[in-house]
């Protein structure tokens, strides 16, 4: 019992340790895909929290949707990411952007619904 209070305690920082400790390595892969790579990491590890740290109880019978809007994210990304590149599309000129915070804000959003839908057992 001990063991697994220490794990729910130490596991998140842990966690939070290595991604900062990552964080150049993200910035040598270019604005974009360093964003995108930090967002997404950032998802699954977000997801992925609670059962790592012991908490393996999971009674939500429809989680294993969550792949449609990671689908509609990575959709959007792939746009941005076309955008960036100079393909533009008219009518999803509003879906363009270049800032990385909101990139880094959408593929995390991305890798924790994957995260959570997979983990549901029923996933992609």
């Amino acid at each position: 019992m001990f063991l697994r209070k220490l794990m729910v305690l130490a596991l998140p920082l842990a966690m939070a340790l290595l991604l900062c400790l990552g964080m150049p390595l993200f910035s040598a892969l270019g604005a974009f895909f360093g964003s995108l790579a930090l967002g997404a990491l950032l998802g699954v590890m977000l997801g992925l929290l609670l059962p790592l740290a012991g908490a393996t109880r999971l009674r939500e019978p429809f989680a294993h949707l969550l792949w449609i809007p990671a689908a509609l994210l990575m959709g959007v990304l792939l746009y941005q990411y076309l955008a960036s590149m100079g393909v533009d599309v008219p009518l999803l000129r509003l879906l363009r952007t270049m800032d990385t915070r909101v990139i880094t804000v959408e593929s995390a959003f991305a890798g924790y619904m994957i995260a959570f839908s997979v983990r549901t057992g029923r996933g992609i």
